[in-house]
């Protein structure tokens, strides 16, 4: 893989600065973020049920009476009429609410903790797109390089037997083959090179802008995570992917919303104090004030069967959301197996490959010695030559091939953005300011 990486100018992105500018100003993660945020405000919102009400109410206008305390004022004539001002202030304290708030709270923070573990999966989406990203360019660009140098081999080979053909020491026929391959050989370059654009257009997408200097892979701190074995990644998945522990929170949020509904059997009891000042005329009861604190005690059923059909709901809906989190995990665990068992092939192609690709160096450079000899004709070493560059593309495409393996597996467990995080710096956010 070094021999793959060009010499850098002056600074050399690696993967783990893709990643590290992806992870820092991807719109999809600052939506995530944002989504975390507003399920930690409900958490506050919910935890205000502990503490005190405090409201004030008042009332102006005018106001008609007819009643016993009207008729018996006979300057009235037996009814009475009067503007009115009223105020209000009253604080309520709950004291019992069948452990509502508490699993209301608790229904709260399992969320937030779900949208927390929501954010870490997108974290690791973007940073394996990114990591494809950053290797495919590398990869096409790699490939567009050795297309074009087999392109120019080609292309001086043609040329070569085009004179032999005009001073009559080869055939129109062996022209006619090596103008056929020289063409492919210029498809081919065209092939990677939209293939090399198209690779840079997804890096733009996922970075944010394109690179600002040659693109390395830098220190593979991403080995220490990968699992040696199918056990270690099955045991590793379950304590670290974001989606299987954000649906085992959302089965406990499930659970406090069905408590904290059934809490609607059980008495709710509160604590009042509260002032109120009353201003009429005389006849309808004149100036009053009253102050009162008091415990309340409300306990209400439901004689249609409401409140049962509710709890029962949300005892459906819990049931729900505990199946489709043994799905996830039931997903993942299979994703991650096939991630796995993809690993391991693509490593057993990698070295079947270089194997192929040595082979083909040593058989082009004896097929170079025997032309050299007189033993060979150009439009054999022109086949021999085809064959090397098939060799050599199809090595560096299995040498990416195999590094991306890594970080789909990892993705798959949930430790991808983990394994670059700790050697990003705070210059990867900047760099690629315009």
């Amino acid at each position: 893989m070094t021999a793959l990486c060009l010499p850098a100018r002056s600074y050399a992105e690696t993967i783990a600065d893709t990643v590290g500018q992806a992870l820092a100003t991807h719109p999809q993660l600052k939506e995530g973020a944002d989504m975390a945020a507003a399920a930690k405000r409900n958490v506050a919102e919910q935890r205000s049920g502990y503490y005190p009400v405090f409201s004030v109410q008042t009332e102006s206008g005018r106001i008609h009476n007819n009643d016993l305390t009207t008729r018996a004022d006979t300057a009235s004539g037996g009814a009475s009429s009067s503007w009115r001002q009223m105020e209000t202030i009253a604080l309520t304290q709950p004291l019992f609410t069948g452990f509502n708030v508490e699993n209301r709270v608790s229904g709260a923070k399992d969320r937030y903790a779900a949208a927390e573990y929501d954010l870490a999966s997108q974290k690791e989406d973007v940073a394996l797109r990114a990591a494809r990203a950053h290797l495919n360019l590398m990869r096409t660009k790699a490939l567009l390089h050795l297309a074009s140098e087999y392109e120019a081999d080609i292309a001086k080979r043609r040329r070569k037997i085009a004179l032999m053909v005009k001073d009559g020491a080869a055939g129109e026929a062996d022209l006619l083959q090596a103008e056929a391959v020289a063409e492919q050989a210029q498809n081919t370059q065209l092939g990677y090179k939209d293939a090399y654009l198209q690779a840079k257009a997804d890096y733009i997408e996922v970075a944010g802008a394109a690179p600002l200097s040659q693109l390395e892979l830098g220190a593979p701190t991403w080995n220490k995570f990968v699992p040696a074995s199918m056990d270690q990644a099955l045991a590793t998945v379950v304590r670290m992917n974001g989606r299987i522990l954000s649906a085992h929170k959302m089965v406990s949020a499930a659970i406090r919303d069905k408590d904290a509904e059934a809490s609607s059997l059980l008495p709710q009891v509160s604590a009042v104090v509260s002032y109120t000042k009353d201003n009429k005329r005389s006849t309808l009861g004149g100036f009053t004030s009253d102050a009162e604190g008091v415990v309340k005690m409300a306990w209400s059923f439901s004689t249609g069967g409401g409140q049962i059909a509710r709890i029962d709901k949300y005892d459906d809906q819990e049931k729900a959301t505990m199946e489709k989190s043994a799905g996830v995990v039931r997903t993942v665990e299979h994703d991650v197996r096939q991630k796995f068992t993809s690993m391991q092939t693509v490593d057993q192609q990698y070295d079947l490959l270089t194997r192929q690709e040595n082979e083909n160096q040593t058989i082009f450079r004896n097929f170079l010695a025997q032309f050299q000899g007189g033993r060979q004709s150009n439009l054999q070493l022109i086949e021999a030559r085809s064959k090397l560059f098939q060799a050599q593309a199809a090595q560096v495409d299995a040498s990416y091939r195999r590094l991306l393996a890594r970080f789909q597996l990892l993705d798959a467990i949930g430790t991808l953005h983990e394994a670059f995080e700790n050697v990003t710096t705070t210059a990867d956010a900047t760099k690629h300011k315009h």
